[in-house]
């Protein structure tokens, strides 16, 4: 690998985690021939068909999932790994979930999904194309029980990064998703309501004493010079 291309290569690569797709080997004017002898002397490694690691294969959670967005270019990390990349998720998932346009081959370790993304549905997170913080609570809602996707939920407000309308804008175009039912009742909560709360927690208490059937409190009430959380 010759030249000033170098320079420009380990640029890109500290840019992306130390992986590189073939395209953008091309685009920095390396051919074919010169990627391959490349590989044979182990200056870069082929993580999928189309994917380098460059100059080690000490690789990262990061590094893996940015590899698999670009095996399946144009693509987005999506559900779980959209999720520990939004902060929504406490433990890093070892299939990397990606989302494509249109049918991909099967590739190792990589969960492929197929959906048309709006410019509204997608983002990106510490360099890697990633679904939108809505586009994502969506499809981790079609696989986690209301009370996990109710905690992811709750810790997006705790990152003071919910919105509640990019969500609703979601669910008014995504109609049929597997996962739509289910972020409905999740943001029951959230909607105004005249029982005026201060927090996901009183929210929550909220929607529990309804679900119970009992009759609903007042919320923040001030007596005798306190205020009570529920009344």
């Amino acid at each position: 690998m010759e030249g000033g291309k170098d320079g420009r290569l380990g640029e890109l690569a500290t840019d992306q985690h130390g992986v590189v797709s073939a395209k953008q080997l091309k685009r920095l004017g390396y051919s074919r021939a010169a990627v391959t002898e490349a590989a044979k002397a182990g200056r870069l490694h082929r993580l999928h068909r189309g994917v380098y690691a460059v100059g080690h294969q000490d690789l990262d959670w990061h590094s893996r999932c940015l590899a698999a967005v670009l095996a399946c270019a144009p693509a987005f990390a999506s559900h779980t790994a959209a999720g520990w990349l939004w902060g929504l998720l406490r433990y890093e998932p070892g299939t990397i979930d990606v989302t494509a346009p249109t049918r991909r081959h099967p590739k190792a370790a990589i969960r492929l999904h197929y959906a048309p993304l709006l410019a509204q549905d997608v983002d990106e997170r510490e360099g890697i194309p990633v679904t939108s913080l809505a586009r994502t609570q969506l499809d981790l809602a079609a696989t986690l029980a209301l009370a996990r996707l109710s905690r992811v939920l709750e810790r997006a407000e705790e990152l003071e990064i919910f919105d509640l309308t990019a969500v609703e804008e979601l669910l008014g175009r995504v109609t049929h998703h597997p996962g739509a039912g289910k972020l409905r009742r999740a943001l029951a909560i959230y909607r105004p309501d005249p029982a005026f709360t201060r927090s996901g927690l009183e929210r929550r208490f909220l929607a529990l004493v309804r679900r119970s059937g009992l009759p609903v409190p007042v919320m923040n009430y001030v007596t005798e010079g306190f205020e009570l959380d529920a009344y």
